[in-house]
């Protein structure tokens, strides 16, 4: 997965990161941390990946890097 995936994704929702951390639950700097590359979003936890995935309406595949 490209790492700004995530945030060409949130952006293209209108969306903050704050937004996105308040919509799915996770940690502001954990999404922080998987925009700019620095954690591996593949190494998150499944319920991570998932919270995101809802939030961003978006499949899990479209998340992970496989």
């Amino acid at each position: 997965m490209n790492k700004n995936r995530i945030k060409l994704m949130r952006e293209a929702q209108g969306l903050t990161q704050k937004d996105l951390a308040d919509k799915s639950g996770v940690n502001i700097r954990m999404i922080q941390h998987y925009e700019q590359g620095s954690k591996d979003i593949n190494k998150a936890t499944a319920i991570t990946v998932a919270k995101l995935a809802i939030a961003l309406d978006c499949n899990v595949l479209e998340i992970l890097n496989i």
